[in-house]
C-alpha cells in the first residue's frame, strides 16, 4: 500500500511512500512475547487494519486504515525498484523464514519438504538458504517442475514411495528434517515415515482445528523424532524476512 491522511508526517514515512502492512504485531511485553511465541500474544491477536468491517482486515480493499501500533511497529518501507507483487511475499517470507529457523535446518543436512504449493516452495527456497540440501514432493507434476526449477535438489511424486526413495538419497536414513506444507493424514504420515531416526518433523500447513492425524506413539518414542510446529509471523525475524524479499 502508499502512506496517506492524517499519519504520514509523524510516522517517519512520507506521503505516497509505498509500505508492507503487517496486520497483527505483538505487545512485546507479555509471558509469551518474553518466549518469543509472539503469535500466542493476546494483543497480536487483533487485528489492526481495516477496510470498514470485519472480521477482515481489508487485504484486497483499495483502501485500508492501518492502527497506529501497526503504522509504529509493522510497518516496512518498499525500496524503489521493488514490485508491489514482489513486496507482497514479505509476511509469508516471515512465517516460512519462522519455521525454518525453528526446525534447526543446518549447513549439510538433508531436508524434505511435503508439499510444493506457493508455502511449500517458499520453504524450499529458505531451507536451501540455511543450508539444506533439499528434497521436496508433491503430486502434481507441474509444481514438481516449478520446484525443481527454483532450486530442489530432486523432486518426487507424492503418489510414489517418497520415505523409500528419501532414504535412498540419505545412504538409508531418511530426512534429518522434514517441513510439512500439505494437509492431510496422508501427508503427515509420510513426513513421518521419510524422517530419520532422530530427526525433526515440523507440521505448518495445518491450521485449522479437526486437521487430524494417526501417530503410533510407541514407533515415534522409540525413535525419538521430534515433531515441532510453526505457526505465523514473528517480528523477531521482521527486518530479515524483508531485506531477503527485497
Amino acid at each position: 500500500g502508499t502512506v496517506a491522511g492524517l499519519g504520514a508526517g509523524t510516522t517517519g514515512f512520507r506521503e505516497g511512500q509505498r509500505v508492507v502492512v503487517h496486520h497483527h504485531v505483538p505487545c512485546g511485553e507479555c509471558f509469551y512475547c518474553a518466549r518469543g511465541f509472539h503469535a500466542q500474544c493476546a494483543f497480536y491477536k487483533r487485528n489492526g487494519t481495516t477496510a470498514g468491517f470485519e472480521p477482515s482486515g481489508g487485504g484486497y480493499a483499495e483502501y485500508v486504515k492501518a492502527s497506529d501500533w501497526i503504522v509504529e511497529r509493522g510497518t516496512i518501507p518498499i525500496p524503489d525498484g521493488v514490485l508491489p507483487e514482489e513486496a507482497a511475499f514479505v509476511e509469508p517470507v516471515n512465517t516460512c523464514l519462522k519455521a525454518v529457523r525453528k526446525a534447526g535446518v543446518a549447513k549439510g543436512e538433508s531436508v524434505l519438504v511435503v508439499g510444493q504449493g506457493p508455502i511449500g516452495l517458499l520453504l524450499m527456497q529458505l531451507a536451501r538458504w540455511a543450508g539444506g540440501e533439499v528434497l521436496v514432493s508433491d503430486p502434481l507434476a507441474e509444481r514438481r517442475a516449478l520446484a525443481s526449477k527454483v532450486g530442489a535438489a530432486v523432486a518426487l511424486d507424492a503418489a510414489g514411495d517418497v520415505a523409500a526413495e528419501v532414504r535412498r538419497l540419505t545412504e538409508g536414513r531418511g530426512a534429518d528434517c522434514t517441513l510439512v506444507a500439505a494437509t492431510g493424514r496422508a501427508a503427515f504420515a509420510a513426513a513421518l515415515e521419510a524422517t530419520r531416526p532422530g530427526g525433526r518433523i515440523l507440521s505448518f500447513a495445518a491450521t485449522s482445528r479437526g486437521e487430524n492425524a494417526e501417530v503410533d506413539l510407541g514407533l515415534l518414542t522409540t525413535s525419538e523424532k521430534d515433531v515441532l510446529t510453526a505457526y505465523s509471523s514473528s517480528i523477531d525475524v521482521q527486518q530479515q524476512a524483508a531485506d531477503l524479499v527485497f
